[in-house]
């Protein structure tokens, strides 16, 4: 059967179902995606390694001198082109030995490294050869991610034939660059790029496809961000502190505004003074502070006779940012509401009235805010919280419930990036820090391996009979006998089982009625319930002072990201926090998981951990956690210098580009921001 670039990928020949879902934790489920599919690094086998180094890649070419078993491991000795001996290691793989015979010649790659005294690759690739020439392990070898299943070989090959058999659709659909760019950047067609990138004669050739491919998508991203910036030109409503409500609101909260939130809070005011629209990025690492600037934001336009929405990119989210900004407000004559899809439909129309109204003086919901039936009376600041999470043309459309007057406009993040990749990245945005964290006592985070999981939770126990609460936190709500993953409900049974008397164990997750969740997470905020079984749904927005303890379950299956914020949660007093990171035995992690738990022990600065997980990510997403569907990159390395004068290529020739009428009617950009946009592409032209 043909297949066409949005074939899924289990109807390719060779795939299948099973592959096809291993596929699509790589974020692969058409063609388009896999021959899309960038590689990791790329191994340089143009020769044989003349010297063998612990630790380091190397290709060997050898004889087979003897095999056999020790242990659980399979072992194949092969005496190598160096003049040494090396061995080829397996771990529970019986049948593997009987592919070998003595005198073989094989050609094996992999990392090596010493033991007892002998030279080793766990898990190698290999060839059976006559000769070295004719290896298709030798040349410039693409080494891509992979998961458990999966092997290199497998991804080479889908990759090679498919993008063969597509080069057509290829020549004819995705061709998004103009000639003319095409040209002014020496940039080769498409096909040859993709062709460079998975088949590059040198290592430089396939980091020039990358580099190209990496313009291309930073172009296209910067044509939509800035096709939606109209907002330099409008008109907004100057709202001055007036202190009725703000100066109120400071006074009744229990600690002291930071530094920073001072410092912060001063440039909102000063933005929103003026008459064009503040469009300001507010980032800040958990725990310090930005949901009180937020509701400081919502409250100057309140007491000015404005409306503020706030919106979130979940439902859960929504409430917990609800929850908290009531209680801040409760003394004070102000009106807020929550408005999400999940209410009864009288409910929803009730609060639809009383914004339209100017009932509601502060609106805080998801995307529910922005569908047409919402109408605000007049609206004077819009505030998004975890930005990355929308869409710019979404976020029009919340500025354009403005009617008249376009409102000032807040988008905050709590994941950390430089403020020069911030500059880059939000280049139609003003950039806030909050550096700065109220004074709290400190957090011990140890990294402990399941064997250690019943005296992680004894111990747990006797601080919860001290007085203290914990959150116990696992990644699935159901259990997945593929993934071997403690789910939710698992360890919820589990800690019933051997808690002592005494000892009240609650279970949150998102497939819970909201209802049902609110309720037990008050009676948590209560001291009700002691030990809170959750699964990410914590992750921001839970302000439990007295929660000082997190055990995260099977922590290997989280990023770098997500464990900090989830850590953020138990950061909220001047006590000593503990965050537990439980795991499978090491030798089952991958590296780069092990990188993940090290960091996450050695450092609690949320800017460090962003740095160390972009850079063990490579190209990957704006801001990292894929599984939140952010704004992906696939080629951009926002960590690369080299990339990021890229991308301030691509953000000034979409600035020019712009700057011409009709350029949106150009069939590649139409063409390209329709692939790149698609759930913007209506507002194309």
């Amino acid at each position: 059967m043909p297949i066409d670039l949005d074939t899924p990928v289990k109807y390719i020949k060779g795939v299948g179902p099973r592959r096809a879902s291993r596929l699509s934790r790589l974020g692969i489920h058409t063609v388009k995606d896999l021959i899309l599919f960038p590689p990791r690094r790329y191994l340089d086998r143009s020769r044989l390694t003349p010297r063998l180094e612990a630790g380091e890649e190397a290709v060997v070419v050898g004889t087979v001198v003897s095999k056999g078993e020790e242990g659980n491991e399979q072992i194949v000795t092969l005496k190598i082109h160096t003049g040494e001996f090396l061995n080829l290691v397996w771990r529970k793989v019986p049948f593997v030995l009987r592919s070998f015979r003595e005198g073989d010649r094989v050609i094996a790659a992999g990392r090596v490294y010493r033991y007892g005294g002998m030279w080793r690759i766990l898990f190698p690739e290999y060839e059976f050869i006559t000769d070295v020439s004719s290896s298709s392990m030798m040349g410039v070898i693409p080494v891509y991610p992979s998961t458990e299943g999966l092997k290199q070989g497998f991804i080479r090959g889908l990759i090679r034939d498919v993008l063969r058999e597509v080069a057509p659709l290829v020549e004819r659909e995705m061709e998004f660059l103009p000639a003319e760019i095409r040209k002014k950047r020496n940039i080769p067609s498409k096909l040859a790029l993709l062709n460079m990138l998975h088949n590059p004669r040198t290592v430089k050739e396939g980091e020039v496809a990358r580099q190209a491919l990496a313009y291309e998508e930073m172009l296209f991203f910067f044509l939509n961000l800035f096709r939606f910036a109209t907002y330099r030109k409008q008109k907004a409503p100057p709202i001055v502190k007036k202190g009725t409500l703000t100066d109120r609101f400071i006074e009744g909260l229990p600690f002291q505004l930071t530094g920073a939130q001072k410092r912060v809070i001063k440039e909102i005011e000063e933005d929103m003074a003026r008459d064009t629209p503040m469009h300001r990025l507010l980032q800040g690492d958990v725990g310090s502070g930005k949901t009180i600037v937020s509701a400081y934001t919502a409250l100057l336009a309140v007491e000015n006779g404005y409306q503020a929405a706030i919106m979130a990119p979940t439902e859960i989210l929504a409430e917990q940012l609800y929850m908290v900004i009531k209680e801040f407000t409760k003394d004070l004559p102000v009106n807020v509401e929550l408005l999400i899809s999940e209410m009864p439909t009288r409910q929803k129309a009730s609060i639809r009235h009383g914004i339209k109204m100017g009932l509601v003086n502060i609106a805080i919901g998801t995307h529910a805010l922005i569908t047409e039936d919402v109408e605000f009376r007049n609206l004077g600041v819009a505030i998004i919280d975890e930005q990355h999470r929308f869409g710019v043309g979404q976020r029009a459309r919340l500025l354009q419930k403005g009617r008249e007057l376009t409102p000032h406009f807040l988008v905050m993040t709590a994941t950390p990036i430089p403020r020069t990749l911030a500059l880059t990245i939000y280049g139609d945005l003003d950039v806030s820090i909050i550096d700065e964290k109220p004074h709290k006592g400190k957090v011990i985070t140890r990294w402990v391996q399941e064997r250690d999981r019943g005296k992680v939770y004894q111990w747990l126990f006797q601080k919860v009979r001290e007085g203290k609460q914990a959150y116990v936190v696992a990644p699935l709500v159901e259990q997945s006998e593929k993934l071997e993953v403690k789910a939710v409900s698992e360890v919820y049974d589990y800690l019933n089982k051997i808690k002592p008397t005494g000892i009240s164990i609650g279970l949150v997750h998102g497939r819970m009625k909201r209802e049902e969740r609110q309720e037990i997470m008050q009676k948590f905020r209560r001291g009700e319930i002691h030990i809170l079984v959750a699964t990410t749904v914590i992750e921001v927005g839970i302000d439990v002072p007295n929660a000082t303890i997190m055990v995260i379950e099977h922590a290997e299956r989280f990023g770098l990201s997500q464990l900090h914020q989830l850590r953020g949660r138990i950061m909220r007093s001047r006590e000593t926090a503990y965050c537990i990171l439980l795991t499978p035995p090491e030798y089952k992690l991958s590296e780069e998981a092990k990188v993940r738990l090290q960091a996450m022990v050695e450092y609690s600065d949320g800017f460090k951990l962003s740095e160390i997980d972009l850079k063990l990510r490579g190209p990957g997403e704006l801001l990292g956690k894929r599984q939140h569907g952010l704004t992906q990159f696939r080629f951009a390395d926002l960590t690369s210098a080299e990339h990021r004068k890229i991308i301030v290529s691509a953000r000034k020739d979409a600035k020019a580009l712009l700057s011409r009428p009709g350029v949106l009617e150009i069939p590649e950009i139409r063409r390209g921001l329709k692939f790149y946009h698609p759930e913007e592409s209506i507002a194309v032209g």
